[in-house]
């Protein structure tokens, strides 16, 4: 059976279920990893073929897309689906139905396994797919091409006489090294890129699954389980991608440096091959010390993103980060030392978070002066603990998310966390932290002596420009 996987476009009609101003900064555009797993098992696991549709790459809205699907005929369509696109996704397969598709649709994603049944009752939806899907997906497909019924595969819920039924939960993969390369040969791979990348085209890769720690803002996959791949298999991987081109990464776990002594193997792999890669990071200040410093600069990291969140130790507390603005001083002081771009995450708007510590939250990111900042309003995202409180202590009057689940119509403005500040007071601090941070002059003048090719220039001017217009 021929499957179409789907990446949706937030572009032209279909409108983003997260406004702009509300997410982080537009930092690139990267290839849809989730469905490119997804390909590669169908390909190596069984004779289903999986073609893969970027629609926002692509720039196909709804329609173009109806028109792609009747004319190549897949035996079934698959989504992509968080909370944050579920509102672009039930549109976009609405007006497939209208346009006369009548193809299978099977939607998978963080948002599924969030609302399984709810998602599953939407007008249109053939069956959903729980958790991880490589295994999952492929026995569905078997199930509908041998008419033998999708009940008897589990991770799964779909419609049996009129009522969301869930099969039983399926195992996560215990070795993800048994897993294929994500099939970017099914991708136009030469068009991703990021915005603060070195290259014209960079990839994204992922190195684990799921994420040990616990901040109360972050909805924690996998249940919580967190695995992680070989320093052999990732180099492996990267090896392929220099056949393709690409030696630009960005590393998508959630945390890259969780486990030391592979992050050495990987770095020691990396010099001793002589490959000549550039990489950025996701990691803690908690992870990280001169020794690891030393050898991820010498394999070639440009660049570590780190969430510190807040400037004040009490909020930090409050989010169960675990860390400390001290901490976080230090490691920034030593990642500058070695030589590494700096990027940081903060957040505003915490629930009890006042407006002086708002205030000392901008200050300190001024302070570390990093290479990138990213600040953010503390958004009361599904399956995270400060939503669970927000409904018990009735600061939510609503369940949101499940009724947006039950009724995915748009635009869904997310609720905010904060009980101080309404949305418009929100925007304009995000808008004034962005401007004082990335307009001083010293950062302007330091940013445009760093600049080394007139690709990081275009982008660099492009992302500023975005910022004066308040996106």
């Amino acid at each position: 059976m021929n499957i179409l996987l789907i990446s949706t476009s937030s572009e032209g009609s279909l409108t983003s279920t997260v406004p702009d101003k509300y997410k982080d900064l537009s930092l690139g555009h990267y290839p849809p990893l989730g469905l490119m797993y997804l390909a590669a098992y169908l390909e190596k696991n069984s004779a289903h073929k999986a073609r893969i549709i970027d629609t926002e790459l692509e720039g196909l809205g709804a329609r173009a897309l109806a028109a792609r699907i009747l004319d190549e005929k897949p035996g079934a369509i698959g989504f992509y689906t968080t909370s944050f696109n579920v509102h672009i996704v039930f549109e976009t397969v609405s007006q497939l139905r209208r346009a006369g598709v009548t193809t299978p649709i099977i939607l998978g994603g963080p948002h599924v396994d969030l609302y399984p049944q709810e998602t599953a009752a939407l007008p249109g939806i053939t069956c959903v797919v729980i958790g991880e899907g490589e295994i999952t997906l492929c026995e569905l497909l078997d199930s509908m091409e041998n008419n033998s019924g999708p009940l008897a595969v589990k991770g799964i819920c779909c419609l049996a006489d009129g009522k969301a039924v869930m099969t039983p939960e399926r195992p996560l993969l215990e070795t993800l090294d048994e897993l294929p390369f994500p099939a970017r040969q099914l991708t136009k791979y030469d068009r991703y890129y990021s915005v603060i990348g070195r290259e014209k085209v960079s990839t994204t890769l992922m190195t684990s699954r799921g994420c040990p720690f616990r901040c109360n803002f972050c909805f924690v996959q996998y249940g919580g389980r967190y695995r992680m791949r070989s320093a052999e298999s990732v180099i492996a991987e990267i090896e392929e991608c220099l056949k393709l081109g690409i030696s630009e990464f960005f590393f998508f776990d959630e945390i890259f440096t969780a486990d030391k002594r592979r992050v050495m193997a990987f770095c020691d792999a990396v010099i001793q091959r002589r490959l000549g890669i550039i990489f950025d990071i996701r990691s803690r200040i908690d992870t990280i010390d001169e020794e690891l410093l030393g050898k991820l600069k010498q394999a070639g990291c440009a660049r570590i993103q780190y969430g510190i969140e807040s400037g004040c130790d009490e909020i930090l507390l409050a989010m169960n980060k675990k860390i400390t603005v001290s901490q976080a001083r230090k490691t920034v002081e030593l990642t500058k030392k070695a030589g590494i771009d700096v990027f940081l995450d903060f957040m505003i708007g915490y629930p009890g978070e006042t407006l002086e510590q708002i205030r000392a939250t901008v200050k300190f990111a001024k302070e570390l002066d990093p290479a990138y900042v990213q600040f953010g309003i503390t958004t009361l995202f599904p399956g995270t603990k400060i939503y669970a409180d927000a409904l018990k202590s009735g600061f939510l009057k609503e369940d949101f998310w499940r009724k947006a689940a039950q009724d995915p119509k748009g635009p869904i403005v997310p609720p905010f966390a904060s009980e101080r500040f309404d949305r418009r007071q929100l925007e304009q601090l995000l808008r004034r932290a962005y401007i004082s941070f990335y307009f001083r002059p010293r950062y302007l003048f330091k940013r445009l002596a760093a600049l080394r090719s007139l690709t990081e220039l275009r982008r660099h001017v492009t992302a500023g420009l975005g910022l004066l217009r308040g996106k």
